[in-house]
């Protein structure tokens, strides 16, 4: 039941992840490429404030309430969300008071567009207001109502999707998407909240609020160290966009941004397993089954490398053709960045699984040291790179980031299980990779059709050449193969 939770939870937060690449989609689709670019350089520009907006209390929400389920003290439970929204409402506050008097200088003098300290101020109601709506996403985790959890992620991109849609047609433009990201966090508290006080946790009403420092100074605490991993990972996530903004301008912000979460799409799969890997590896480790586990990693490593390469080496050769057809002709100048990025997926697949293990065993600060090294070096290489090559900088800049994740991931794994990497067998399928990249080459060069019937020709004959070539360089094992579906089927 708790892999089937899971895997339930996860398809629902890839669908989310997606209706949000569709909301990229829309976006690019009916705004110019410089209003694209501001729209996210403002957007960046407060996701890494985000550091600020909670200082990590809503997430320790997941700890205590279950803590104080267990003692079967609701009035500590009613008291822990009580705190946080209070210490969000004044976090929040001075954040946005801040926003608000550097929001004229920050549009002349960082985003370099007059027009920024509009957005920058009404798009600063709308973080204020959606920091609470985390607050609920949290406390649902809390009681282990995963559903809800990962359900209200999905129903904030239906809601920005759809009225964001509406507004470019009655002729917003910019204004459509800010107006959506301003109502929808107000939708969520109003449809959400009375779900948490009265279906998952009815006695809220009736339970007391306590007024206890210690209760308090024990979940700050907690947050300090959620806040120093969440950190990491936002500065890591952000740099390339906010370093982007003052050395590049607008128009790059907006390029690099359909790049980047293009090439993310290949990290799709690797998310799939994440989220059974997780409770998996944990249920293994202990259980001390080491070495199941060691031989179902070493089947991740191989099937991970060998699912996404081939998806790599169609993103990079089709680069082009996807983002005219996904975004317009006007973002084909980003194909070279979403080259190099797809590569850095590779890199990133791996260092996803490698995560997903250390989270299962209950050790997260490996994530942490790992997401810091890299956050680092992405900033570093940022502020070198990006001023004399722009997103080209960035994207690699990026890929190296991955790189170093991977790495590092690698080499704290064995210090766990006796792990050996399957080196051979990847050196295997990236040559069969190659083939396969030089069978689409050629079939363009002689194939003359439709370009959506020419795609779908080039990729077939290439897909049947790759599959086959694995079987026959026995990278994959018939049996191998009929084993791993009796046990996905069981």
């Amino acid at each position: 039941m708790a892999f089937r939770g899971a895997a339930i939870v996860l398809v629902v937060s890839l669908l989310a992840a997606f209706l949000g690449y569709l909301v990229r989609f829309l976006l690019a689709r009916n705004l110019s490429v410089e209003e694209f670019g501001l729209f996210y350089a403002v957007f960046s520009f407060l996701g890494l404030l985000g550091i600020f907006k909670s200082l990590g209390l809503d997430r320790s929400l997941v700890k205590f309430i279950p803590e104080f389920m267990h003692k079967g003290n609701n009035n500590l439970i009613k008291s822990s969300i009580i705190y946080v929204s209070i210490v969000q409402l004044i976090t929040n506050s001075i954040v946005i008071v801040l926003v608000y008097l550097f929001s004229s200088y920050l549009g002349v003098h960082y985003f370099h567009n007059p027009r920024a300290d509009i957005v920058l101020k009404l798009m600063a109601i709308a973080f204020f207001i959606d920091s609470f709506t985390f607050t609920l996403k949290f406390a649902f985790q809390g009681f282990q109502k995963m559903m809800l959890f990962a359900g209200i992620d999905l129903v904030r991109m239906v809601l920005i999707l759809s009225i964001a849609f509406i507004g470019f047609k009655l002729n917003y433009k910019l204004l459509s998407p800010i107006i959506a990201y301003i109502f929808v966090p107000f939708i969520l508290i109003f449809a959400f909240t009375p779900i948490l006080t009265k279906k998952v946790f009815p006695k809220f009403f009736k339970s007391k609020f306590i007024s206890n420092r210690a209760i308090f100074r024990k979940i700050l605490k907690y947050s300090i160290f959620v806040i120093a991993t969440d950190a990491g990972t936002l500065i890591l996530g952000y740099t390339d966009t906010i370093v982007l903004t003052y050395f590049s301008g607008l128009v790059n912000v907006a390029l690099y941004n359909v790049a980047l979460p293009t090439a993310k799409l290949l990290t799709f799969f690797p998310k799939a397993v994440m989220g059974v890997l997780a409770p998996l590896s944990a249920e293994l480790w202990a259980k001390r089954e080491k070495i199941l586990l060691r031989d179902g990693m070493d089947l991740l490593y191989k099937y991970s490398i060998m699912i996404i390469l081939p998806l790599v080496f169609v993103m990079f050769s089709f680069s082009g053709l996807l983002l005219n057809v996904f975004f317009g002709k006007d973002y084909i100048l980003a194909s070279n960045s979403l080259k190099i990025l797809s590569v850095g997926m590779i890199f990133a697949a791996l260092f996803g699984i490698n995560s997903s293990f250390f989270s299962g065993i209950g050790k997260p600060q490996i994530n942490s040291k790992v997401v810091y090294t890299a956050a680092i070096f992405n900033l570093a290489g940022n502020l070198i790179l990006i001023p004399i090559i722009g997103i080209v900088g960035a994207a690699i800049t990026t890929t190296i980031g991955y790189f170093i994740m991977m790495y590092m991931g690698l080499a704290e794994i064995r210090k766990f299980i006796d792990i050996i990497l399957p080196i051979k067998i990847w050196i295997k399928t990236s040559l069969i990779g190659l083939i396969f990249i030089f069978t689409i080459w050629y079939l363009k060069k002689i194939i003359f059709l439709n370009v959506w019937l020419e795609t779908a020709i080039v990729l077939a004959i290439s897909g049947i050449v790759y599959i086959t070539l694995l079987f026959l360089l026995k990278v994959i094992d018939i049996n191998e193969v009929k084993e791993l579906h009796k046990r996905v089927v069981k």
